[in-house]
């Protein structure tokens, strides 16, 4: 037997069939689901904003004065006013059905709005069929499940947005562990090492390395940490990149040997040559962890059906830039490959969909600048749904990140922003985000995150679920490592001491 709903408040002010307001018996929210009768059948509306103002207490200029009018307000019932402000998200019954239907008229005024029962939106979101996947409960009713499209994911790109320390790796650990256990296909540019010891069923762990033969010479100038405005010593480095090189057997001395000869036999060349050399040489030492002529192509080392983590930790920014934007052409070309062949091709590595994460997006995808990552990332949004390739993009800096590539993303992970420009930056991305939602942004708490767009039936406000084989991310105790080093440090004092009396 459903149990009865519990009256909130009464509808007031001016309605409009997306959205109104009410006044409530009791502080409302921000996340509660309600209903309301309309016209057009009954509405559930989400809660994005609320205000608590007592009459008695709203216009005091003193302590004094505020002090008994405190006194005062206490025994008047009638002295607080509770305002809700509501989105409205469709009609309920629709909604149960799987539909999103938008009332063309609005509540009237004086109808009265009611909590939403678990009972009665569960259904809407734990969705059951194969392609929804279960990440959290709702925020402000914990016995409703909530799951996400994981088909839109794979196809319509999503941006996980928040602070430092709000859970985002948790989330995309989440997803990780979503596409693991559905045998999909994944690539994670992990930049900070942050799932390197994620131990899940599914997942793969590889270093992030590329092969200098097949990259252009641009890219094996950033790979060498050339700078970008060394207009002269890249073309020299373009100038020896040349086939027969690719080719050779032993590809760095190739290279250097062609730069000499560059050097040598021409004059505007003679002074830049040795530096170019020494650049080679130098990265040469340092990048065995990130480039190895060896590896054969890139793509070999991503495993179809699993979720690949590529450890990009030794890499620096210029350098992941680079392998990023590589990967990003490989997996696009051979996508389409596949689509046009029709899978027929045999050189296909990746024969259904693929995702593909990036970490730290604003230091690749930037706003204010046109990176070779920013380009294919833009290029992936526009057109990787027509080939089976989509994008993760995760920031704690919205506003740094590409407002072309943002307004690409069909949905949205909204956790903790607490700063104004980040949130305009959002709000200009996404009109799934209102600006009463907006500003309620910083009242989030770590592990909480507002769902929107194509991966939900309805905006959601979640507590999303721990991924507890994610061993990394986790702030640091110093306090605890510096006490557990004090006790082996006592200990190693008193085994000495021991030994010298014996």
């Amino acid at each position: 037997m459903e149990s009865r709903p519990e009256l909130v408040g009464i509808v007031v002010g001016q309605t409009k069939p997306h959205y109104f307001h009410f006044l409530a018996k009791r502080a409302i929210s921000m996340g509660e689901y309600v209903t309301v009768d309309s016209p057009a059948g009954r509405i559930l509306g989400l809660t994005e904003d609320s205000t608590t103002r007592s009459d008695l207490l709203d216009k005091m200029s003193d302590f004094t004065t505020a002090s008994e009018a405190r006194k005062v307000a206490i025994k008047n019932t009638r002295d607080k006013s509770y305002n809700a402000s509501v989105k409205v998200v469709g009609l309920l019954d629709q909604l149960r059905g799987g539909k999103v239907v938008l009332p063309s008229l609005p509540p009237e005024p004086g109808s009265e709005v009611f909590e939403a029962r678990g009972e009665e939106i569960s259904e809407i979101f734990d969705r059951k069929e194969r392609q929804w996947a279960p990440i959290g409960n709702l925020l402000r009713n914990s016995g409703v499940r909530v799951a996400v499209n994981m088909d839109k994911v794979a196809s319509r790109h999503l941006a996980i947005l928040s602070v430092t320390g709000s859970g985002k790796s948790n989330l995309l650990a989440l997803i990780v562990k979503q596409v693991a256990s559905l045998q999909g296909t994944m690539v994670v540019f992990d930049y900070h090492g942050e799932y390197s010891e994620l131990d899940i069923r599914g997942v793969v762990h590889a270093e992030g390395k590329i092969n200098p033969r097949f990259v252009s010479a641009d890219q094996l100038a950033d790979l060498c940490d050339m700078r970008e405005n060394a207009e002269v010593q890249r073309t020299v480095l373009g100038k020896a990149l040349t086939e027969e090189v690719r080719a050779s057997v032993n590809f760095w001395d190739s290279l250097i040997s062609n730069v000499r000869n560059i050097g040598a036999n021409e004059k505007q060349y003679t002074r830049v040559a040795p530096r170019v050399e020494d650049i080679i040489q130098i990265a040469v030492k340092r990048m065995r962890a990130v480039v190895d002529p060896e590896i054969g192509d890139v793509l070999d080392q991503i495993k179809a059906s699993k979720v690949n983590i590529l450890n990009m930790l030794e890499f620096t920014e210029r350098q992941a830039n680079a392998a990023i934007t590589y990967y990003l052409e490989e997996i696009l070309d051979d996508r389409k490959r596949a689509m046009r062949s029709r899978g027929e091709e045999a050189k296909i590595r990746f024969r259904t969909p693929i995702i593909c994460a990036i970490e730290e997006a604003h230091a690749f995808i930037p706003a204010d600048q046109n990176s070779d990552t920013a380009y294919i990332a833009s290029k992936v949004a526009r057109e990787g749904r027509k080939f089976g390739m989509s994008l993760i993009v995760v920031s704690q800096r919205p506003r740094r990140v590409s407002q072309d590539v943002l307004s690409q993303m069909g949905s949205f992970a909204i956790m903790k922003l607490t700063n104004p420009e980040d949130q305009t930056h959002v709000t200009e991305a996404s009109e799934a985000i209102s600006e009463d939602l907006l500003q309620n942004l910083p009242s989030l708490n770590t592990g909480e995150a507002v769902l929107l767009g194509e991966w939900v039936n309805i905006p959601a406000v979640v507590k999303l679920d721990l991924v507890v084989e994610k061993k990394t991310g986790s702030d640091i105790s110093a306090t605890t490592l510096w006490a557990d080093q004090q006790a082996m440090n006592q200990v190693a004092r008193e085994s000495t001491k021991g030994f010298m009396v014996e």
